[in-house]
């Protein structure tokens, strides 16, 4: 699951890195952490912010339901879906899936290397890592990991976007690579449920659809650019939520097939699931607090209340909506409402 371009800003959200601050470039140290102009902690220190639990803007449901991984300060935390139990805490970077194949990948910036990693979600151990591109390629400097992670249902195939906005297609045990060419600057990615093709979310471009062995484009959605995508199960329905957060802001279904545009939803759309089996459709929304269900062949919207800090990261089951927040940590609704149940804590 995703990690937008936005990514920065969630980061900063968890930890405040205050390496290579100085007080002789435009007066900055007042904004330090703690307000002490820099007096309280050496340049390189950590500093936690307070009550933030988790990056919130990434998650993955293991194939069977059971688990669920969510990055939380340089580490994958899993918890029980069954009674919201924290089992384990892996190393792990800050996005993260889950194939079918019962693998998990994540992503690691270090020594100037942005990795793609594979872990044993038995173990947490890496079983493979490959270089996704150097640190020094992403031109604004935000921080420069992975931006999103998805396999494709069959757990064959493993798609990420880099920090620089280039989509790369590995198989599962990373011993090839190829680019997808004709996408703009790629922050999310989505696969069909057949595997064969793989959608793509761009900051500077409509959301175009890629051969998934090629990387080859093969179609595009209308419209501006998108700031999330996603699959539906049945593979008829492509969604995007866009980058707008005007009167513009929507949330869109789009026919697979044709590419036509099927329904929008005036909401501005942050991050999406479709539930398993039906047409309804998981988001969060910017800046708000309430999670939607949106049923967008029936025209039924329902909210999921509860949340104190904006919900980022959603995925859906069968029977349940779960999101995660920075400071609120992981809710879980029934799918027909109700009040959330909220996972064990991080320490």
């Amino acid at each position: 699951m995703r990690l937008r371009r936005a990514r920065l800003a969630s980061a900063v959200a968890v930890l405040l890195v205050l390496a290579g601050c100085s007080s002789s470039q435009d007066g900055r140290d007042e904004g330090r952490a703690g307000g002490d102009g820099g007096q309280g902690a050496e340049q390189g220190d950590l500093v936690e912010v307070p009550g933030v639990l988790l990056d919130g803007d990434a998650a993955a449901l293991s194939p069977d339901g059971a688990r669920l991984a969510v990055p939380c300060d340089a580490r994958l935390c899993v918890w029980s879906t069954a009674d919201g139990s924290l089992q384990e805490q892996w190393d792990g970077g800050a996005v993260v899936a889950w194939g079918a194949a019962d693998r998990v990948a994540t992503d690691r910036v270090e020594d100037g290397s942005v990795d793609v990693v594979v872990l044993d979600p038995t173990t947490g151990r890496e079983v493979a890592a490959a270089e996704a591109h150097r640190a020094e390629d992403v031109q604004d400097g935000t921080g420069g990991g992975l931006r999103d992670l998805a396999f494709a249902p069959d757990g064959s195939t493993l798609a990420g976007v880099g920090g620089d906005g280039v989509v790369r297609l590995w198989p599962a045990d990373l011993a090839d690579v190829v680019e997808v060419t004709g996408t703009g600057d790629g922050v999310a990615v989505a696969f069909s449920p057949d595997g064969e093709r793989v959608a793509v979310a761009s900051s500077d471009a409509a959301v175009s659809v890629h051969d998934a062995a090629t990387g080859e484009p093969v179609g595009s959605l209308a419209g501006p650019a998108q700031g999330d995508v996603a699959w539906s199960d049945d593979g008829a329905s492509i969604a995007t939520a866009s980058f707008a957060l005007d009167d513009a802001a929507a949330t869109t279904v789009w026919d697979a097939d044709s590419y036509d545009e099927v329904a929008t939803l005036p909401r501005a759309g942050h991050h999406l699931a479709f539930t398993p089996g039906s047409d309804a459709l998981v988001l969060s929304v910017k800046d708000q607090l309430d999670v939607v269900r949106w049923d967008w062949a029936g025209d039924d919207v329902r909210t999921f209340a509860g949340a104190t800090d904006p919900p980022r990261a959603v995925v859906a089951s069968a029977d349940r909506v779960l999101a995660v927040s920075p400071r609120d940590g992981v809710l879980a609704w029934d799918v027909d409402g109700g009040e959330p149940t909220v996972f064990e804590p991080v320490e």
